[in-house]
C-alpha cells in the first residue's frame, strides 16, 4: 500500500512537469498561431487596399468610354468637308464682289505674231481688237483665239483731220463721204475679214462716231452679225454708244487709254486711274495698243493687280 502511495507521489510531480511543459508548448504554439493570424488579417487588408488601388483600373474597364471621345476625333474629317464645301461656295462670292476690269488691246494685224503670242500668254481674260486687211490680221486673230482671248474687229473709220499726217485709218475704212450702201458694204467686208470676232470697236473714227445717221448704218450691220460694240471714245462728242443702246445692241464705253505715253510710269498711272474707276463704279474698260512697251508693262501690271479685281472680257461688260 505504501508503495502504491509513494509511487503516486512520485508520479504527481512528473505529471505536473509534463503539464507545465505542455502548457508552455501550447502557449508557444498559440503565439505562433496568433502571429500567423495577423499576417492573414493583413492580407485581406492588403487585398482591400489593392482593390482600392485597382479601382482606378476601372478606367481600363471604361476604355470604351475613353474611346468615345475619340469618335469625334474620327468624325473630325467629316466636319471639315461641309466647311470646305461652304468655302467652295463662298470662294466665288468675293470674286464676284470684286470690281470688273476689262482690258482691250487694239491694233492687232500689223504687229509681228511673236509679239501677239507674248501678249496672249497672260493668264487672264481680256479682249484683242484686230484691224482688217493687214498682213497678220487672220494670224493674229487665230493666235488670240487659240489662247482663249476674246477677238474683236477693230473697225477703221475716218478721223477728223483726214488725210493729214497720222490720220489714215487704213484699208477698208468707213469714210464720211460714202453712200449708205458703200458704208454698209465696208462694214460687212471688215466683219468677214477677221475670224472668231465676237464684237467690234472703232479704230479712229472721230468724224463718223458723232454722226447719228452714219453710226446707225454701221451699228445695224454689227447687230445683224450679233456682235457687241465698244465705243472707243476717240471723240468726246461720240454718239456711238447711245445709238447702240437705241438699237438694243450690247455696248460699253472705254474709260481710260493705257498707253498714250509709252513709259512704264505713265502707263502705271493710267492703270491706277482705271482701278480707281473700277472701285467706284464696279467696272471699267481700259484700252491699250499692241507695242513692245505696252506688252512689257502689262506683264508687270497684271501680276500686281491679280486678286484685287475680276478680269473680264469686253463682251462680259457690254450690256
Amino acid at each position: 500500500m505504501a508503495k502504491s502511495r509513494r509511487g503516486g507521489r512520485t508520479s504527481t510531480p512528473v505529471l505536473a512537469a509534463w503539464g507545465i511543459l505542455m502548457l508552455l508548448l501550447g502557449l508557444g504554439i498559440g503565439l505562433l498561431s496568433s502571429g500567423t493570424g495577423c499576417g492573414r488579417r493583413e492580407h485581406p487588408a492588403a487585398g482591400k487596399s489593392t482593390a482600392t488601388r485597382e479601382a482606378p483600373p476601372k478606367p481600363a474597364r471604361e476604355a470604351p468610354r475613353s474611346e468615345e471621345p475619340r469618335k469625334p476625333v474620327r468624325e473630325v474629317p467629316a466636319k471639315p468637308a461641309p466647311r470646305e464645301e461652304g468655302h467652295g461656295h463662298e470662294g466665288p462670292e468675293p470674286k464676284a464682289g470684286l470690281p470688273k476690269f476689262a482690258l482691250v488691246i487694239d491694233d492687232l494685224g500689223y504687229a509681228a505674231p511673236e509679239l501677239v503670242t507674248r501678249l496672249c500668254a497672260q493668264g487672264i481674260p481680256f479682249s484683242v481688237a484686230v484691224l482688217p486687211f493687214q498682213e497678220f490680221s487672220k494670224e493674229s486673230a487665230d493666235i488670240a483665239f487659240s489662247k482663249g482671248k476674246e477677238v474683236m474687229l477693230h473697225l477703221p473709220m475716218e478721223p477728223l483731220g483726214y488725210p493729214g499726217p497720222s490720220k489714215n485709218p487704213g484699208p477698208g475704212a468707213v469714210m464720211f463721204d460714202m453712200s449708205e450702201q458703200e458704208a454698209r458694204a465696208a462694214v460687212r467686208k471688215a466683219l468677214d475679214a477677221v475670224p472668231h470676232r465676237k464684237g467690234v470697236n472703232n479704230h479712229m473714227g472721230s468724224r463718223i462716231t458723232p454722226d447719228r445717221t452714219r453710226m446707225t448704218w454701221v451699228l445695224e450691220e454689227i447687230k445683224a452679225r450679233r456682235c457687241f460694240f465698244v465705243d472707243s471714245r476717240t471723240e468726246k462728242d461720240s454718239v456711238a454708244f447711245d445709238v447702240a443702246e437705241d438699237l438694243k445692241i450690247p455696248a460699253i464705253q472705254r474709260k481710260v487709254f493705257l498707253d498714250d505715253e509709252r513709259s512704264y510710269d505713265a502707263m502705271a498711272a493710267q492703270w491706277e486711274r482705271a482701278l480707281g474707276i473700277a472701285r467706284k463704279d464696279g467696272h471699267v474698260l481700259i484700252i491699250g495698243h499692241i507695242c513692245p512697251e505696252t506688252v512689257e508693262a502689262l506683264e508687270k501690271l497684271i501680276r500686281k493687280t491679280e486678286g484685287t479685281v475680276k478680269f473680264v472680257t469686253a463682251g462680259e461688260l457690254a450690256q
